[in-house]
């Protein structure tokens, strides 16, 4: 290969469109067909041995967990709620008061279980199947 194979100047104004885009195009082909020269130092595996070595362990930061707070904090509203509409629920479907009530339980069931499972983690192992 001669000196010039590597110079990717424009080609000169005196040429046509057509051989400018020939040549454009086989100078791009040659330097993709042309694989580069890695060169890698001996030593390269020892520096970065003696760099990883060197860094401190990274900790993880704290990452505050809302979904426990915010349980732990409805389940008070609910039974204060739950306790607020029990001298007005009637155990009949038709009355607004009981239906709440029923939800309410409900609610008080799951955020318990769900606090159980996030709270336990053994419990968590065993109760995987539910």
């Amino acid at each position: 290969m001669n000196a010039n194979s590597n110079n990717l100047t424009p080609p000169r104004a005196g040429t046509s469109a057509d051989h400018a885009s020939a040549d454009m195009e086989s100078r791009i082909d040659r330097a993709m067909e042309r694989k580069p020269d890695v060169q890698i130092p001996a030593d390269f595996a020892a520096k970065i041995a003696a760099r990883a070595v060197a860094q401190p362990l990274r900790r993880r930061g704290y990452r505050p967990q809302f979904g426990p707070m915010i349980a732990l904090f409805s389940v008070p509203l609910a039974a204060l709620a739950l306790f607020v509409l029990a001298p007005h629920a009637t155990p009949n479907l038709k009355s607004l008061s009981f239906d709440a009530e029923v939800v309410l339980l409900a609610e008080l069931g799951f955020i318990g279980w769900w606090i159980t499972r996030t709270f336990n983690p053994k419990m968590n192992r065993l109760l995987r199947w539910l």
